[in-house]
């Protein structure tokens, strides 16, 4: 099978802090490469140009031209980039400006790293990503907030944990909820972590057993 190519990231924030923390978590998926780091928001349309990431990081409060003029810039020039914005803000307004622009998500900055690589690949598969994170699939939403809040579990975690029930494989999780295989995993480790479980077959007799 040959190589696939990495996800093509540009990340845009002048926060210098940030940027190059976000930059070195990303660097432990080999799926995702960061092409550059963009501290200067007037200098997003240029380097963007240059090169052609598959998707944009943007970060909404930035001096001289903030996230919603860069964002419009961007897209004037090519209306089929994927903008995914990194914002400390949660109010509704800006995410619906955002959303009305054609920016393809929008994050918080309080978001984990599985969470922001997981809107990566969702994005730049065409899908869009605006917090609060994608409701799961079911009727149980009792049950669902009943593992968010006593198992600080997320919805994403619970979906996970649903189809481990189900008896899928990392990998048929992977192709059914459009991440890679990776961040199944992941959230796999998490889960764990987060109820003291240890061993292969563990997080389905735990689904097994709480009726999920």
């Amino acid at each position: 099978m040959p190589p696939i190519d990495p996800i093509r990231v540009l990340l845009v924030d002048d926060h210098r802090l940030f940027s190059d923390g976000l930059c070195t978590m990303l660097l432990g998926f080999g799926h995702i490469k960061v092409v550059e780091q963009v501290y200067h928001s007037p200098d997003a349309c240029a380097r963007a140009d240059h090169h052609k990431p598959d998707v944009i990081l943007l970060d909404f409060n930035m001096p001289q031209l903030n996230g919603l003029e860069v964002a419009k810039r961007l897209l004037l020039h090519s209306p089929s980039r994927k903008i995914l914005i990194i914002s400390m803000y949660k109010e509704q307004r800006p995410i619906e400006q955002f959303k009305g622009m054609g920016a393809k998500g929008y994050l918080l900055k309080t978001a984990t790293i599985t969470e922001v690589v997981e809107a990566i690949e969702f994005i730049d598969q065409g899908g869009t990503w605006f917090c609060p994170e994608p409701k799961v699939d079911s009727g149980n939403n009792h049950s669902e907030d009943y593992f968010l809040k006593t198992f600080r579990l997320t919805a994403r975690e619970v979906e996970v944990l649903r189809l481990i029930r189900k008896g899928k494989t990392s990998q048929e999780i992977s192709e059914k909820l459009h991440i890679s295989l990776m961040t199944v995993e992941t959230h796999r480790k998490n889960m764990c972590t987060k109820l003291d479980l240890t061993g292969k077959n563990e997080l389905l007799r735990f689904a097994v057993e709480h009726d999920l």
